[in-house]
C-alpha cells in the first residue's frame, strides 16, 4: 500500500498518476455519498471524502478501514490532511478530522510507502 497524504490542492492524484503511471480508468473516486469503495481499482482517491460519508450515515469508518485493511494492500491511497489548524466548531467536522486522524494512522502503520505532498513537492515519511 502506498498512502499519499496531503493539503488541498497540493496535487496528490497527478503524482499518483504521474509515479505510478495510472490512467483515469484505475481510479475510484471516493465522494461524500459512497459508504463503499471499489477495491477493484489501483488508485482510492480521496478516502477523507469516503470517511465523511460514513459519518453523516452515522457508521464507522475507522471499524471499516480495520475490518478491510487486507484489502487496501496493493492500493494507492490520497487523502487530504486535514489535522493542521484551527479546530472546527461544528460537531460532525470535528468528528470528521478525529477519523481521519485515526484512519491515515492504520493505513500508515500498513503502508510500504507513505509520501506527503507539500506545494507539489513530495516528501517521502516511509
Amino acid at each position: 500500500m502506498i498512502l499519499i497524504i496531503g493539503g488541498a490542492y497540493q496535487g496528490k492524484l497527478d503524482f499518483a498518476k504521474s509515479e505510478f503511471n495510472i490512467g483515469e480508468s484505475d481510479i475510484f473516486y471516493c465522494n461524500d455519498k459512497n459508504i463503499e469503495i471499489d477495491f477493484n481499482k489501483n488508485i482510492i482517491a480521496n478516502i477523507d471524502k469516503f470517511i465523511l460519508a460514513m459519518i453523516k450515515n452515522n457508521k464507522e469508518p475507522i471499524k471499516y478501514i480495520n475490518d478491510n485493511i487486507h484489502k487496501f494492500s496493493n492500493k494507492i491511497i490520497t487523502c487530504e490532511d486535514i489535522s493542521c489548524g484551527v479546530v472546527p466548531i461544528d460537531y460532525q467536522m470535528r468528528v470528521l478530522r478525529e477519523s481521519i486522524g485515526h484512519c491515515l494512522s492504520i493505513l500508515s502503520k500498513n503502508s510500504d510507502r507513505v509520501v506527503r505532498l507539500f506545494c507539489g513537492i513530495p516528501m517521502d515519511l516511509k
